[in-house]
């Protein structure tokens, strides 16, 4: 009997000859490249596993028992009573584990959601000093989020504790961080924590915060829960760059934040920055960023006739503009006034300007 045996060759699995069981006569056999889909499965599970990272979570299930489990705590958990009562207790001590599972991190959420308070407390306490690693995590970092909404200050108030203690600066700037961060910011500003973790934010570059991808929704969060004094931190760093923040991709956004949601005083000394040079106003109206700084200058009642009247004055050259265009469609300013026309048959009736009409072209046709 012959036998086979599966090698890589330049990326494809092939399957050749044992040659040690062929005469030596015997031509050697040729490679041919065989459907992985014909492969027999255990072999290339075998071969995928010894590559495969164990899980650090060792008290989930494998996951063709998880998903069964999932379904039968969720079930529970809707079934209300005793049911959801076992069902929370079973997530409760695999809290930790389950959160930072794509699909475990869906039922701890729904857990808070139907949990009472103290329920819920005990939830959280699983999730108590991995505060750091559950923020930067994309699982996880949504069962953050439900603990800051769905308990008191007091209760969520070791997520501030610990994030303090993890670089909050980078937190800010990691796509899942800085979004507990922003609910964080949200639901507890005033909580001395918080605001400790805020001044640590901002300790660092405001200006990298404000035009990162992330970093930028937690400067948008500090505008708008912030201290006075640590907004003005933020409000100083826009004013310092005005025509670059405004027409940054993500930056433009904070800019937008800080006229929408400022104090009538901010609002007039970040629009003053562009006033300062009408010619701004104009070039702002033009790109694709910029235009949506104009829209909120037009919301500033002290400045809103001020930009009108720059816009009008440049109409023709705004109106040339992709963006430009649509904007000024939307203040009506892009309608051209039609030129006025003698009309000498203003004070006569319908009759009579027929006749009137008739004499015109008669006189057109025959000549004087």
């Amino acid at each position: 009997a012959m036998s086979v045996v599966v090698v890589v060759k330049n990326t494809f699995i092939c399957v050749v000859e044992d040659e040690g069981l062929l005469s030596p006569k015997a031509s050697r056999g040729r490679a041919c490249t065989t459907d992985v889909a014909t492969l027999d499965r255990q072999v290339l599970l075998s071969l995928v596993e010894e590559d495969t990272e164990v899980s650090k979570y060792g008290s989930l299930p494998d996951r063709v028992g998880a998903t069964q489990q999932f379904a039968r705590l969720a079930v529970g958990l809707n079934a209300g009573g005793r049911a959801a009562a076992a069902a929370l207790d079973e997530i409760r001590r695999s809290v930790r584990a389950l959160a930072f599972d794509a699909t475990g991190s869906d039922l701890v959420v729904r857990a808070f959601e139907v949990a009472r308070t103290s329920e819920a407390r005990a939830l959280a306490e699983g999730l108590r000093g991995s505060v750091g690693e559950a923020a930067r995590s994309s699982s996880a970092c949504r069962v953050l989020e439900q603990i800051v909404r769905s308990l008191s200050v007091g209760d969520a108030a070791f997520i501030a504790e610990e994030m303090l203690s993890q670089s909050p600066h980078s937190l800010a700037l990691n796509v899942h961080g800085s979004s507990v961060l922003c609910r964080v910011i949200e639901y507890s500003s005033a909580y001395a924590h918080t605001s400790a973790l805020i001044d640590a934010v901002l300790s660092a570059d405001v200006d990298v915060l404000c035009c990162h991808k992330s970093g930028h929704e937690v400067a948008m969060s500090i505008l708008s829960n912030g201290s006075a004094g640590q907004r003005d931190r933020v409000l100083s760093v826009l004013r310092g760059d005005a025509q670059r923040f405004a027409r940054h991709r993500f930056a433009f956004k904070v800019f937008e934040q800080a006229l929408a949601f400022g104090s009538e005083v901010e609002r007039m000394c970040l629009a003053l920055e562009f006033l300062a040079r009408p010619s701004s106003v104009v070039a702002l109206a033009c790109h694709n960023f910029g235009v949506n700084i104009v829209r909120e200058l037009l919301q500033v009642p002290s400045m809103s006739k001020q930009v009108q009247a720059l816009l009008a004055k440049s109409s023709s050259r705004v109106s040339k503009d992709k963006f430009g265009s649509k904007l000024m469609r939307e203040l009506a300013l892009d309608q051209k006034q039609p030129k006025q026309v003698l009309d000498l048959t203003r004070g006569l009736g319908l009759a009579e300007r027929a006749a009137y009409g008739d004499d015109i072209t008669s006189f057109a046709v025959g000549g004087a």
